[in-house]
């Protein structure tokens, strides 16, 4: 019979397959059309980063969730292959949250108009700040994660309800004594969470709103059903997309804060919440992005295909 352990394993694997065929297939187009242009595309680029990130991200969560089950943590010491694993994990999440986050800021910078110089100046140049803000927050996801290669395992720690007499002792792993875990843990989950939200919700919901106020406009003068269902569906996917990412770094905040000042959290939620996020946002990129909803009702056509409406110049 399949435990609980069982149970949750094989469902972080189903999500695993979903997940890795959606991004792959977001990663891919991004990629071919990269290639077919001869140029470099902001928006191409943003997503490639986000599909590349989750991809390894829920590749690396089922190999942490394996070696968990595994009993990895009742080992007299602690594996460096385990180490590297939860750095590349961790660096991943980070990258994906980030580049999501930037992804809100392009689309908001091209949607919106602005009467400030320096917006104005900021939109005219956001293509190119962006691609260097990508490769900076590349830099600094493994810079701020590196501490996670030097774990290792201390005096023995015994989780709550195992005793000595049990088959497996499970230990904590521990960070070495140059780093002041309480400061460390609160700043990587700023770092890692918070700092993406404030930019994440401010421009998504900026958009939102002005999406929101064109349609309505659009809709008083009788414009076309299709044009106002395509910023509907903007809308929707928008708000579908900030529920998600903003549902998957409370959990993570959650979980980490309870880590340090209550007895900890079940791993199982932050495992099963990162595997959701990967197909979820996923999912949303496709259908919110004209040039992957094309080749996926390539691959499943079916009626005929409705009008779709470009919000900005690169989408």
């Amino acid at each position: 019979m399949f435990g609980t352990a069982d149970l949750k394993l094989c469902g972080t694997a189903i999500l695993l397959v979903l997940g890795v065929l959606t991004n792959v297939f977001n990663l891919g187009v991004m990629l071919v059309q990269q290639w077919r242009s001869r140029s470099v595309n902001t928006m191409a680029v943003i997503i490639s980063f986000i599909s590349l990130g989750n991809t390894v991200l829920q590749v690396s969560t089922f190999i942490l969730m394996a070696m968990v089950w595994a009993g990895v943590l009742c080992w007299p010491d602690l594996p460096f292959f385990f180490c590297v694993v939860l750095f590349v994990w961790l660096s991943s999440s980070s990258v994906s949250f980030w580049s999501v986050a930037w992804l809100s800021v392009f689309y908001c910078m091209r949607v919106l108009s602005f009467s400030l110089v320096l917006l104005r100046a900021l939109k005219d140049n956001i293509s190119s700040i962006l691609k260097v803000t990508l490769v900076v927050t590349l830099l600094t996801s493994c810079v701020m994660f590196t501490p996670f290669l030097y774990l290792h395992f201390g005096s023995r720690s015994l989780a709550p309800n195992v005793t000595e007499n049990a088959a497996c002792v499970i230990r904590k792993p521990l960070f070495p004594n140059w780093v002041d875990v309480n400061i460390y843990v609160i700043t990587f989950i700023c770092y890692l969470t918070l700092m993406p939200l404030m930019i994440m919700l401010p421009t998504s919901l900026r958009m939102i709103i002005y999406l929101c106020k064109h349609t309505l406009s659009m809709q008083k003068k009788s414009s076309s059903f299709h044009t106002v269902e395509s910023y509907l569906l903007i809308c929707r996917l928008t708000v579908a997309l900030v529920w998600v990412y903003l549902t998957t770094l409370l959990t993570i905040s959650l979980y980490y804060f309870h880590a340090i000042f209550a007895s900890g959290l079940s791993a199982d939620m932050l495992f099963l919440g990162l595997s959701f996020y990967c197909v979820a946002s996923a999912i949303l990129l496709t259908c919110s992005n004209k040039n992957l909803r094309e080749k996926l009702r390539a691959l499943f056509p079916r009626g005929k295909n409705t009008n779709t409406l470009r919000v900005c110049q690169e989408c």
